[in-house]
């Protein structure tokens, strides 16, 4: 259905045509506002403002945030609102389109952007301050404290209901899944920014002067996000290096959680799914062993079957692994999906004997792509099964052990080499791992 509906926004909102309409709307946006304005040109010191702060967005296009996959988030949010507040609708908005067309230029060379992909994204802001401007001074010149608020609400609506037009086109994804990742990523340094303009603007509406003292809480604001997002990135590359770990102990299943994100990724897009949750579902895959680094070398690599004791010892890596995730609040939300990749579909799993729909929707996934693996791969006292068989098992199992809908969806991604008589496990395409908390 999801697959479906993406593809029918695809031919209705191709993305040449989505940012054509938000780039003639910009340029229609200023004409219309100067043309309706009727009223005397600003002042120079209007004009020498515009162009201050049109010049404060190239430097921060400069220098972006990557807050997803394909998503980098310029730290523009104060000077756009700034313009708003500060001076008049037609050239607050004409001084946007350009501040962002000129930023997007500057770094064309490090993000590759097409001329159409600056045009558009020149092309939402005017509109949206224009919008912001017209609310601000609706009172009169000098914007009320209503007015401020106002303004900051609309501009993050606006800016918040824009981008997935822009991104969607290009990512693939559905506009309301842009969104809502975007903003989950990006609110606490937006609302930090927008907190900062309005204290800011109510400022420099009676001391022009202290317009120059917010650079030093616009470059905190950016300092800390940035570390955030660093300090994010650092904790998934240490969490997949012990997932490494884990299989570089076991010589004959080395690289097993690689080839369980990629069975795992490859169902999600079957099953036509993407955005943050896949994202996370896609991580947790990635680490869904890593509580093994608690389980001794003797029972891991026992060159045989394993007593119950034994069992029991390995049974334990699932809440191991949950709780080690603990200690890292970046994955918190992937918690329940590692510890739960055990768990068997008429409840007889372990370590919490869920059943059916209770168990995660990510565990359900990484259960199927981890008993393929597992079934597929030597052992030292067993070939791995020929693809063949257990596909087969795997049908035997769909509704008692795994869910029947993720069943079908592998089989689905492997349907080619079944068909072909294939013997050994496919390679699905290497997805890009984001960690989503």
């Amino acid at each position: 259905m999801w697959a479906d509906l993406r593809r029918r926004c695809e031919r209705m909102l191709p993305q040449p045509a989505v940012v054509t309409a938000l780039a003639g709307g910009g340029a229609l946006s200023i004409a219309a506002a100067w043309a309706g304005a009727g009223a005397p040109l600003p002042p120079p010191s209007a004009w020498a403002l515009t162009f201050l702060l049109a010049a404060a967005v190239v430097v921060a296009y400069r220098y972006p945030v990557q807050v997803r996959q394909q998503t980098k988030v310029a730290m523009v949010t104060v000077v756009y609102y700034l313009l708003a507040v500060l001076i008049p609708p037609p050239l607050a908005a004409l001084g946007a389109g350009l501040g962002a067309l000129s930023g997007e230029i500057s770094r064309r060379r490090v993000s590759g952007a097409y001329p159409s992909d600056m045009a558009g994204e020149a092309g939402r802001r005017v509109p949206m301050v224009l919008v912001g401007g017209l609310i601000a001074h609706a009172g009169g010149p000098i914007p009320s404290p209503l007015a401020l608020a106002g303004t900051a609400f609309i501009l993050a609506a606006l800016d918040a209901l824009s981008l997935p037009l822009v991104l969607a086109p290009i990512t693939g994804e559905l506009p309301h899944q842009v969104l809502v990742a975007t903003v989950r990523e990006t609110a606490q340094a937006e609302g930090i920014q927008y907190a900062v303009g309005v204290i800011g603007a109510a400022a420099a509406i009676s001391y022009p002067w202290t317009l120059g003292l917010l650079a030093v809480p616009c470059a905190l604001v950016y300092v800390s996000f940035k570390t955030m997002k660093e300090m994010h990135d650092g904790t998934r590359q240490l969490l997949e290096n012990m997932a490494d770990a884990v299989d570089l102990r076991d010589a004959y299943t080395g690289g097993h959680s690689r080839r369980v994100t990629e069975y795992s990724a490859a169902i999600l897009r079957e099953l036509g799914l993407s955005g943050p949750e896949v994202d996370l579902i896609v991580a947790a895959a990635r680490v869904h062993d890593i509580g093994k680094i608690g389980i001794p070398d003797a029972v891991l690599n026992k060159p045989g079957p394993l007593t119950p004791e034994e069992r029991a010892v390995m049974e334990e890596h699932p809440v191991k692994g949950a709780e080690l995730l603990k200690r890292h609040r970046d994955f918190a939300r992937g918690i329940a999906i590692v510890r739960h990749h055990h768990e068997s579909w008429d409840g007889t799993g372990y370590p919490d004997r869920l059943k059916g729909t209770a168990i995660p929707f990510g565990a359900r996934v990484i259960a199927v792509a981890d008993s393929f693996d597992a079934m597929t791969s030597d052992r030292p006292y067993r070939k791995g099964m020929p693809i063949q068989k257990a596909a087969g098992i795997l049908r035997d199992g769909r509704g008692r052990q795994w869910d029947s809908r993720v069943v079908d969806a592998f089989l689905r991604t492997i349907a080619a080499e079944l068909e072909n008589g294939a013997t050994s496990p496919p390679r699905p395409e290497r997805p890009s791992l984001s960690l989503s908390a």
